[in-house]
């Protein structure tokens, strides 16, 4: 009977044991995280009877978890993947519907300021129109900065949300660890709560919401969390452990976020996070936002560049060139953020063009001109001046220009138009070089004579000429205007080819530093040393102040002409008057180069030098031979000794020091080399006096008839090259001639803007056949450019310094038109039309504006729809994970029903045995 009481015992409390976990399943059938456990029955050991062997019951080994870990893995997996469209979905819909509503869409302002545009196009002089045309244009603006604002909120709001999912993972990872120093208390799994370890199911499942994880278990159940591309990678839990991360924006790309591991410690960057709530923000952040926030900059700085540069090509209400029409920020802010109207009088509104043609009343072939302006020069021809010559006249600072005899002539460089005051030197001119100066439509202003072949060699395209330039020297060298309307030289312009000195003016200063008057010196034309001259000079070589030079024949065979000579020879012109020709010799040595008692000789003689201490002492043992040597030597008031010639030889004869050997060494006392020291020619003129007092002109040397460069060079004067005032067009400059010479350079002021220029210029187009036009400049009636038209092409027909005109029809003989700056502010619409037709014109590669936000929108709709579609899948792949989870680790009620019944009435029969046996015994025990 025990045994029988023994089984039923046991069984009892094993299907106790069944009933309380299935109770425990249907109490936690709507816990989260709960996995249903499992009493796994099983026989107890048997026993021997004799030789029968007697089963002994059940027993519960073991409460299993119905846990997979491939499933649970899986449905992590999906549950990442689908987390991270739902960030791509919600707010990509969002951005949608931000840029593409008709509320807050740019589209509406961008057709409302063309539109106003149009309108203002009709009534240029409208100040209502002008003031509708500015409120839409700060429209514009404020719908840029409105969209960005939107785009902020979006970045703001993201941001929060990747720093809550990063707090959320770090809480989550702290529990873990948690969890995991709990489970170290036993070694295998097996003998874990099976509630510890729900939990630490639950806990991955929610973590993989926000990020991938990947998962390593020990022995015990304790999980190792990586975020990485593989588990040993970025940990974030180990053991009891918990590593937090961090996340940082980009300073330099805001809509980027960084995340980083262990941010106050080692801070590695983090990198692996592929799905899961944050990939998904972070992917929207990066393609969309930051996508939608470049295109809305780009879109704004397109915008912002095509309008102002048709805006600044016209003239506002006042009749001056206008400026931006917009500004934006300077970085790092945006060109969205940014954009501002840059005024707010509806004057300053650009309508008219800066240019206009106005066809002449008596034009017989109807044709309609059209102009614009394209700043068109030339590329090719010399670097501008400032980047070739230094602004320094000095021999010193000159430039070598060697020239061969093959192509005898060399592009020096470009003169922009507003330099003002310059001036080009020739120092060592060789035979039949000049300087040569010419517009680029080959009007040549400034140089000497060429020929035909010379001339062909110079106006090509490749020197910086324009395009159907042709030669014309009926201004060269030529200054001012003969009268009103009438022009001497190239514009009025006032040019200069010789050597010269001017009147110099030093200011007067009173006790307060104020200019109260000017101290003027007379001019004085001082040579460089004059050596070696063998030739004569032709008669009308040069021109003293206008007049004539005679003839100068050559100095006697085996001699060299003096300075002397050339002063007898200018001061003997009797026509001449005001001008005084002289000749000086000087040799001054100072106390640095004074050798005492060295020897010294001078034009053959020796001079006693063994008294000479000092340089007084030096310039009496020369004046003790000054009737022998015929030159006499002083000391001047700041020590210098003086040497030059006796008063009883010519001034400006030669010197020679004659070469001295002492001690081996060549040597000589006044410390210079030996050699022949020509004199210098100076000419002077006089300040006028009494009634003629303050109208002093400079002292010129010119060219005459046969004089050259290299003739003024035997005079020992430098060749000069100069216009006053400020030259009126690009003007490009040669040497010509083969040999090598020294150029140097003065000038003053800076290039102005071509356009301006142009504008102060009116111009006029006369045909003279159907196939040639003259352009004539109006203010001064200067011939500008002559040139051949071809009547196929008429668009453009020509092209004047970046001026381009166009016609309806070839014009024909006798046809003019005028080129003006339009000074007329509101009397034009031409600029308003340019304006307006912006609209339609491809500024975002090969698309507008409008198209370009529009397909923008679009592509941000398609990203939406993908994401919504890649969701709708995922979350098929998800649901089918969670339903293979539950069918393996869910509470089903049924089947716990079915259990809860099994297992009952296993327990009623069990107990019935036990009762069974309990009444067997009393039997037992009443039997006597």
């Amino acid at each position: 009977m025990s045994d029988l009481m023994g089984i039923a015992s046991n069984a009892v409390a094993a299907y106790q044991m069944a009933l309380s976990t299935t109770s425990n399943n249907i109490a936690n059938v709507a816990t989260e995280g709960y996995t249903r456990e499992q009493a796994v029955l099983g026989a107890s050991p048997l026993t021997k009877a004799g030789q029968i062997y007697l089963g002994t019951g059940v027993v519960v080994e073991r409460i299993t978890r119905q846990y997979n870990a491939f499933v649970d893995s899986n449905l992590r997996n999906s549950n990442s993947d689908l987390a991270s469209q739902e960030p791509m979905v919600t707010y990509t819909n969002r951005v949608v519907d931000v840029m593409g509503g008709p509320t807050m869409g740019l589209n509406t302002a961008l057709d409302q300021f063309f539109t106003s545009a149009r309108a203002l196009s009709s009534d240029p002089a409208s100040t209502v129109l002008r003031g509708s045309f500015v409120r839409d244009a700060q429209s514009v603006a404020d719908r840029f900065g409105q969209l960005n604002a939107q785009l902020d909120d979006l970045q703001a709001e993201t941001g929060q949300a990747i720093q809550g999912d990063v707090d959320a993972v770090n809480s989550l990872s702290t529990q873990l660890a948690q969890i995991n120093g709990q489970l170290t208390k036993h070694q295998l799994v097996r003998d874990q709560p099976s509630g510890l370890l729900d939990q630490r199911d639950y806990l991955l499942q929610q973590l993989s919401q926000y990020a991938h994880v990947n998962t390593r278990f020990t022995e015990n159940g304790s999980v190792v969390v990586s975020l990485g591309p593989s588990v040993n990678q970025d940990i974030i839990v180990n053991g009891n452990k918990a590593i937090p991360i961090g996340v940082d924006s980009n300073a330099a790309s805001p809509d980027k976020a960084a995340l980083f591991l262990d941010p106050y410690g080692n801070r590695s960057s983090l990198s692996g996070i592929t799905s899961g709530q944050i990939a998904g923000l972070m992917s929207f952040r990066e393609q969309v936002l930051g996508t939608t926030r470049s295109a809305l900059d780009n879109l704004a700085r397109n915008f912002v560049a095509a309008v102002n540069q048709v805006h600044t090509q016209g003239i506002n209400g006042y009749g001056k060139v206008a400026g931006n029409l917009f500004t934006l920020a300077a970085p790092p802010a945006g060109a969205a953020s940014g954009m501002k109207v840059a005024f707010d009088d509806p004057m300053l509104v650009s309508a008219s063009a800066q240019f206009r043609v106005i066809e002449a009343s008596g034009n017989t072939s109807r044709a309609d001109a059209t102009i614009r302006f394209t700043n068109g020069l030339p590329a090719n021809g010399a670097p501008l001046l400032p980047s070739v010559l230094p602004n320094n006249a000095h021999p010193s600072a000159g430039v070598a220009v060697s020239i061969s005899s093959s192509v005898p002539l060399q592009s020096l460089a470009t003169v922009p138009n507003g330099l003002s005051n310059v001036s080009f030197f020739m120092d060592g001119a060789q035979s039949g070089q000049q300087i040569n100066i010419f517009t680029r439509d080959g009007r040549q202003v400034l140089g000497g004579t060429m020929s035909s072949a010379l001339k062909t060699q110079v106006v090509t395209s490749q020197n910086g000429f324009v395009p159907g330039a042709t030669f014309s020297d009926a201004y060269l060298n030529k200054s001012g205007m003969t009268s009103p309307g009438v022009p001497n030289g190239y514009k009025g312009m006032t040019v200069f080819y010789g050597a010269q000195a001017a009147v110099l003016q030093q200011p007067l200063y009173n006790n307060k530093d104020e200019v109260v008057s000017f101290q003027a010196f007379a001019p004085r034309l001082q040579s460089s040393r004059i050596s070696g001259q063998t030739t004569a000079i032709d008669a009308n070589a040069f021109k003293l102040n206008g007049v004539s030079l005679g003839a100068l024949a050559a100095p006697a065979t085996g001699t060299t002409r003096q300075a002397s000579a050339l002063a007898t020879w200018i001061n003997a012109q009797t026509s001449l008057t005001g001008v005084t020709a002289s000749a000086v010799n000087e040799i001054r040595v100072d106390a640095n180069q004074f050798k005492a008692f060295m020897p010294l000789s001078l034009n053959g003689t020796a001079i006693d030098t063994s008294a000479a201490s000092t340089l007084q002492g030096l310039a009496n043992a020369i004046n003790l031979q000054s009737n022998t040597t015929q030159l006499s030597a002083s000391v001047d008031a700041n020590g210098v000794m003086v040497l030059t010639n006796a008063s009883t030889a010519p001034a400006g004869n030669d010197i020679k020091i004659d070469t001295t050997s002492y001690g081996g060494t060549t040597i000589n006392a006044l410390g210079i080399s030996a050699g022949t020291f020509s004199g210098t020619l100076r000419l002077d003129q006089p300040l006028k006096t009494g009634a003629m007092a303050g109208t002093d002109t400079p002292l010129q040397l010119t060219f005459g008839s046969s004089g050259t460069p290299a003739d003024l060079a035997k005079l020992g004067f430098r060749t000069e090259a100069s216009i006053s005032g400020t030259a009126p067009d690009d003007l490009i400059v040669f040497v010509t001639g083969a040999g090598t010479t020294q150029v140097s350079a003065s000038y003053q002021g800076k290039p102005v803007n071509p356009r301006d220029a142009l504008r102060s210029q009116p111009m006029r187009v006369d045909f003279v056949s159907p196939t040639s036009y003259r352009i004539t400049d109006v203010t001064t009636g200067t011939l500008v450019a002559e040139r051949t038209f071809d009547p196929a092409q008429l668009d453009p027909g020509l092209n004047f310094q970046g001026l381009e005109l166009a016609f309806s029809s070839p014009p024909t003989t006798g046809d003019s038109f005028l080129m003006d700056g339009n000074s007329d502010g509101i009397g034009n619409n031409e600029n308003a039309l340019l304006l307006a037709a912006l609209e339609n014109k491809a500024l975002i590669g090969s698309k507008t504006l409008s198209g370009a936000y529009i397909d923008h929108v679009n592509e941000m709709g398609n990203v939406s729809r993908q994401a919504t579609i890649a969701k709708t899948a995922l979350t098929v792949v998800h649901e089918q994970a969670a339903k293979a989870r539950d069918e393996l680790a869910g509470v089903s009620l049924d089947a716990e029903a079915a259990d809860l019944i099994r297992f009952q009435q296993a327990y009623q029969a069990s107990a019935k045995v036990m009762q069974t046996s309990s009444q067997l015994f009393d039997s037992i025990l009443q039997i006597r």
